[in-house]
């Protein structure tokens, strides 16, 4: 059933959203932590080496494990002296000097030199200046490994809990799924065991109609309107038949035959075009030849009734209606009935294939059920078209898209 699916979809879509923003809140601020104490462990280096601190500074564990760093001496002429460190030799003899003047010349006491990927801090010292560096690189390293493991953790806790809500909003909403089953089979159930009595009743009705000479006008009167509304119930049994019929036509998808929809259309046109006459309606029509759809012949004809019935009972006094049945790519057919009348609000244009949807009665001058829409919608998706209704041209127009 598709709305126990979009159920379950909309149940899932709504979990993942929130395990989504947990998990990246949880990891987004995991990962600043993680920096933010590599970044201060890298200050306490800087601040110990350059105060000739000798002890293990990050890894206390471990003291053979160091964040690389070096330590020089700039007097007030401008010599450079290396002082201590794990950098045993540069690029270049010009190198330490280079490196030495930027951290004297840069305005900030403490700072990132990036051409080089170190970080300093300078002190003031009785002979210059003392200066230490430490390896960024080091930082950038970890910080990217941790973002991939991060990334990796992530992943997989994200696919494990989408799996998760897979089973968990099919067990969630195996309740209504089975509440809703139930109430299409006592729909079904009900309709056909109404068929009979009503029959009967109205058999009854027409009997004595017929052989209710000498009656009180009365008397007939009411036999008339138990005839009547028996008839109108009859109607709404058999609407709820083709409902349940579609349903079921739904879930076993036995739509492999290849039926000729001009020739249902033109049939159906045929049928309807006295009842236009009869009701002082125009009734125009342009029929493609030789198209056809994949899908149940019954079905489509009882869908093509009901657009046309729906567009004989709402169109406007004199109105005209049109139909036309065309192909619109190679793979796609379109079948529009479009009828004059008062515009259908655009709010409103979803609500009508809704069971038991009316507009307002005395807007439209007739009465229903509300089931007409309903049927043809379902008949369209278990054919896996698309129906909808847009007004153009003063005229509310009806149109169905197959694959064909």
């Amino acid at each position: 059933m598709k709305e126990i699916s979009r159920l379950r979809l909309k149940f899932m879509l709504y979990n993942m959203v929130v395990v989504t923003a947990i998990v990246i809140t949880a990891f987004f601020a995991a990962g600043r932590l993680m920096e933010a104490r590599i970044e201060r462990e890298s200050n306490m280096l800087l601040s110990k080496a350059v105060t000739e601190e000798r002890m293990p500074l990050i890894f206390e564990d471990t003291p053979k494990v160091r964040v690389p760093y070096f330590t020089v001496l700039v007097d007030r002429d401008g010599t450079v002296a290396l002082r201590d460190g794990v950098y045993n030799s540069f690029s270049d003899d010009g190198l330490l000097e280079r490196i030495a003047r930027r951290g004297v010349t840069e305005i900030s006491e403490i700072g990132e030199l990036e051409e080089y990927n170190l970080r300093y801090l300078r002190v003031n010292h009785p002979m210059g200046y003392t200066i230490a560096f430490v390896d960024t690189s080091y930082e950038e390293v970890v910080g990217s490994s941790m973002r991939n493991m991060l990334l990796l953790i992530g992943g997989l806790i994200w696919l494990c809990f989408l799996v998760l809500s897979y089973f968990f909003a099919k067990w969630a909403v195996r309740p209504v799924e089975k509440s809703v089953q139930m109430q299409k089979q006592f729909v079904a159930d009900a309709s056909h065991e109404l068929k009979t009595p009503l029959t009967v009743i109205m058999a009854n009705a027409e009997l004595l109609e017929e052989r209710g000479s000498g009656m009180e006008e009365d008397v007939k009167k009411w036999i008339g309107n138990v005839r009547q509304e028996s008839m109108e119930m009859k109607g709404l049994v058999e609407e709820l038949l083709v409902l349940a019929k579609s349903e079921g036509l739904a879930r076993d998808r036995k739509l492999k035959e290849i039926c000729s929809l001009s020739d249902i259309v033109t049939e159906e046109i045929l049928t309807f075009e006295p009842v236009f006459y009869q009701c002082g309606k125009v009734l125009e029509y342009g029929i493609g030849e030789d198209i056809a759809v994949k899908g149940d012949s019954s079905q489509l004809q009882h869908l093509v009734k009901i657009l046309l019935d729906n567009a004989v009972k709402y169109s406007s006094v004199k109105g005209c209606s049109k139909v036309t049945l065309e192909r619109i790519s190679k793979r796609k057919v379109c079948l529009t009935v479009c009828s004059q009348g008062d515009e259908i609000p655009k709010e409103k244009q979803k609500d009508i294939f809704r069971r038991f949807y009316r507009l307002d009665a005395s807007r439209t001058g007739q009465s229903g059920y509300g089931l007409g829409l309903a049927i043809a919608k379902g008949i369209v998706e278990n054919h896996g078209a698309k129906i909808g209704v847009e007004y153009r041209d003063g005229m509310n127009c009806f149109w169905v898209v197959f694959r064909g």
